[in-house]
């Protein structure tokens, strides 16, 4: 008994060592890569619209009523990819994202509301409103791009996920670069340890990536 067990315990060691310990090693690194180049469109992968709650007005605890804020993670996605646009990496910005369940509110016209407001125009903004995933902000954008002819793309994210959406674009043989949001606060040691390295080996298992 004791044998089995310690041979359990060494498999386990074994893929910590060769598969897991590898992936965090390359997610960090990947995180600080930008290689962002002059592009047809800056592809915004999306994030939750709203961040939570802040209240205003005479009924909420301490005199204040609820009312939802955007979500600054996504914010900051946003606020990478107009600068990218004003700085004329690309001509036109893509945001990807659906409908979140928790608040019924779309990703996407949310994030295309925030860049307009920043300067942006609204003819200059092409929106994917039905995705779920990384892997489908990917996919549906892919077909959006296509149609209007528009052949290489920024992808922005999160630091942590960079890896990732690198990963999937290639499979699906985008032309692409990749500007992460370094001004984020959103990314956490959970996310390169945990999160990630997990969501890429099960990308791996279902042929994603």
């Amino acid at each position: 008994m004791k044998k089995k067990i310690l041979i359990t315990l060494s498999i386990i060691v074994v893929i910590i060592l060769l598969i897991y310990v590898p992936l965090v090693i390359y997610i960090s690194h990947m995180a600080k890569q930008d290689t962002k180049v002059k592009s047809d469109v800056i592809v915004v992968l999306g994030e939750g619209a709203m961040g939570g709650i802040s209240c205003f007005g005479p009924r909420c605890q301490h005199g204040f009523v609820p009312h939802p804020h955007d979500n600054p993670c996504l914010v900051s996605r946003i606020n990478q990819a107009v600068s990218l646009y004003k700085n004329h990496y690309a001509p036109k910005i893509l945001m990807s994202g659906g409908t979140d369940k928790e608040d019924n509110v779309n990703e996407a016209e949310t994030m295309k509301t925030i860049a307009m407001k920043d300067g942006i125009p609204g003819a200059d903004i092409l929106t994917e409103n039905k995705s779920t995933s990384t892997y489908e902000n990917l996919v549906f954008s892919q077909n959006i791009l296509n149609k209007a002819g528009l052949h290489s793309a920024i992808i922005v994210t999160d630091p942590a996920t960079n890896a990732r959406a690198g990963l999937i674009a290639s499979k699906l043989h985008y032309t692409y670069s990749l500007s992460p949001d370094m001004n984020t606060t959103c990314s956490h040691l959970s996310d390169y340890s945990l999160r990630e390295p997990l969501a890429i080996i099960d990308y791996f298992l279902s042929g994603k990536i």
